[in-house]
């Protein structure tokens, strides 16, 4: 694994890092390519950003997509660029929707959920589930995500739950966090708009915990490349 990560009390320091490592592109469900990207980050003088296609063992574009990281990373320079995979849960034994002889050839995989995998190939429906359910099943799923030893960064904590029933229960989100600690994983803090209600959470056990983290954007446009760092830098100023 190699990522732009770094311990989470960096971003109580004088200046929050100028990194954003959660990024997709118009070859998945992004809107701009990665030449853009590459431009506004050497523009915005970023420290780095890291590429995330949603990928999995089907992504037939997987090897051009490989290919492109020496012109990319020209682009960019002198900001640093990774190239990734945001990869989800595909059973809930914890088993990644991507292989190892892919995952091997990636700078770290973020793994998430998407959705709630059955146990038979699909996954529950959401309108199926009380926010209660849904909420156990979450956790459960996350404590399974979080002890897949190909893992490296736990991507938007508690962002599934969160996106569609609200606030997660507050001791769960601490323990999963804990756990992450605990299996060496990395802690997204994720700024998107979509999971401000656990964003608090995650970032208050991280700083505790002074583990390492990931800052991510979560953007799917050029205009919101960068969008982490300065949401955070925008928050300290308004409560210092």
């Amino acid at each position: 694994m190699k990522g732009p990560f770094f311990r989470a009390r960096a971003l109580s320091a004088a200046g929050i890092p100028k990194i954003d490592a959660h990024v997709h592109t118009n070859l998945t469900d992004g809107a701009s390519s990665f030449e853009a990207y590459a431009r506004r980050a050497r523009d915005l003088d970023l420290e780095a950003i890291a590429f995330t296609e949603h990928t999995d063992d089907n992504s037939m574009w997987y090897d051009d997509y490989l290919a492109l990281r020496p012109r990319i990373q020209d682009i960019a320079a002198p900001t640093k660029v990774y190239f990734g995979a945001e990869v989800k849960l595909a059973d809930p034994s914890g088993a990644l929707s991507l292989g190892q002889d892919r995952i091997r050839q990636l700078d770290f995989i973020v793994g998430v959920l998407h959705r709630y995998p059955d146990g038979d190939g699909g996954y529950v429906s959401l309108e199926s589930l009380s926010p209660a359910e849904a909420q156990e099943l979450d956790y459960t799923l996350s404590k399974a995500l979080l002890t897949n030893p190909l893992v490296d960064v736990w991507g938007h904590p508690g962002g599934v739950y969160a996106k569609y029933f609200g606030a997660y229960r507050e001791s769960w989100l601490r323990e999963l966090v804990a756990l992450a600690v605990k299996e060496g994983k990395v802690v997204e803090i994720n700024t998107n708009a979509r999971y401000r209600s656990v964003f608090k959470v995650v970032l208050e056990e991280c700083l505790a915990r002074d583990c390492l983290v990931s800052l991510g954007s979560d953007a799917h446009h050029v205009a919101e490349l960068g969008e982490a760092p300065r949401f955070l830098e925008q928050s300290r100023r308004e409560h210092s």
